[in-house]
Parts: structure tokens; sequence; C-alpha cells
């Protein structure tokens, strides 16, 4: 999977973390992606979305219809 947000860009960011008696050591920032299924212009879509994407609703989820009965057990008489 891809550590790109499909929607805004976000990507992994590099640095160092800095210790106490200031050595470095190199580390990496990733962004919290997500495969979501989504909606777009009538098409159904999967993308990688990080979660500030998800929250702030710039990309709704898909969500699946179930009929009212599917999940009732019918009873025996």
């Amino acid at each position: 999977m891809s550590r790109q947000c499909d929607c805004c860009g976000k990507k992994p960011m590099y640095g160092n973390t800095v210790s106490k008696t200031y050595n470095h050591i190199r580390r990496t920032w990733r962004p919290n992606i997500i495969k979501v299924k989504t909606v777009l212009e009538g098409r159904t879509l999967t993308l990688n979305v990080c979660t500030r994407c998800l929250k702030s609703g710039f990309i709704q989820k898909k969500v699946n219809v179930v009929p009212a009965n599917a999940g009732a057990k019918k009873d025996a008489e």
C-alpha cells in the first residue's frame, strides 16, 4: 500500500530524533492511511485516505445497504 493520501497528498516526513545527549538518529513519521471504499461521481472506488481527511468529511465512506430482515432468525414452528 502506498503511504500517500489520495485526497490531500500527505506523505511520510523524515527527520531526526534528538536525544538528551544531542545524538541524532534518523527516523520517519508516517501518516495514518486507511483504505476506504467511497462513491465518487457514481463509481465505487477504493482510496488510500488519511484519517484527518476522513474525519473532516472530505471523503464519505460507502454505506452498504442491508435489508431489515437479513439477520433475523426464522422461528421454528
